[in-house]
């Protein structure tokens, strides 16, 4: 396979798959390394991919289909935990930090951790009444526009689930 069909293919992957890190496109595309590396170092010197830093994770994104808001929400959707975070809080609102961990069935460290990462990158708000903590999505709107305009690349049927019952409301 030549150089340029090797950069579309990676490219193509990217754009259908936004926020996929090195070993998640890596495995899709079978490719060796060594020719990942290289033909990404192209694609991002070129100003076609450009990359963001996602605590260990590279991620990958189109240069020109999204904006910096997506790609900053895209990077954080791609953890499955911090997904249905998310997707919780906007179908039931504002929720107590206890209440996400029983209806999510997750410990209350691993929700911390990743209430965390979802405060840091601006995508929800904590508010402190009292002894209690309460989590809500700053901007709904917009992280369901991103959920659904790239709900393919999530291959997730909570995904599927959250976009009919959004866009039905």
């Amino acid at each position: 396979m030549g150089e340029l069909t090797t950069r579309r293919k990676i490219y193509e992957e990217i754009l259908l798959n936004p926020g996929l890190h090195f070993r998640e496109l890596q495995a899709r595309l079978n490719m060796p390394t060594g020719v990942l590396e290289y033909n990404l170092g192209v694609l991002e010197r070129d100003g076609i991919i450009v990359s963001k830093m996602d605590g260990r994770y590279r991620r990958l994104f189109p240069n020109t289909a999204m904006t910096r808001d997506e790609r900053r929400i895209m990077s954080l959707l791609r953890s499955k935990i911090g997904r249905r975070i998310v997707i919780f809080l906007i179908e039931n609102g504002k929720t107590k930090h206890g209440d996400l961990a029983k209806n999510l069935n997750i410990s209350p460290s691993t929700l911390s951790y990743h209430l965390s990462k979802l405060v840091k990158g601006g995508i929800i708000e904590r508010e402190i009444s009292g002894r209690e903590s309460f989590y809500f999505v700053i901007d709904e709107n917009l992280v369901a526009r991103v959920i659904i305009k790239y709900r393919r690349s999530f291959l997730d049927i909570l995904v599927d689930n959250f976009a009919e019952w959004y866009l039905s409301r």
